[in-house]
């Protein structure tokens, strides 16, 4: 005899659209949780070090507690080097 296996419910549009907007939800906390952070530490006069996202994928940027912000790269021997510096906000 052989057993039969439960049934697996098929999503919904509706479960999609909730799972999107859950997912949605999620990001937009993240990112303001992080800018809070980001602000916090500078307000503090901690330099930022972070990593490019999107279009700037794979580039390295400083930000400074005085505002200016820098592209840099790490040298091969763990040294970094300026690449420019960026316009303000």
């Amino acid at each position: 005899m052989v057993d039969q296996l439960p049934s697996i419910p098929t999503p919904t549009a509706a479960a999609a659209d909730d799972a999107l907007a859950d997912r949605e939800r999620f990001m937009r906390l993240f990112h303001e949780g992080v800018q809070r952070e980001v602000a916090e530490q500078l307000a503090a006069g901690l330099t930022i070090y972070s990593g490019g996202t999107g279009a700037e994928e794979g580039k390295l940027f400083i930000h400074t507690p005085d505002g200016r912000r820098f592209e840099y790269r790490v040298r091969e021997d763990g040294t970094r080097e300026i690449v420019r510096e960026l316009p303000g906000d």
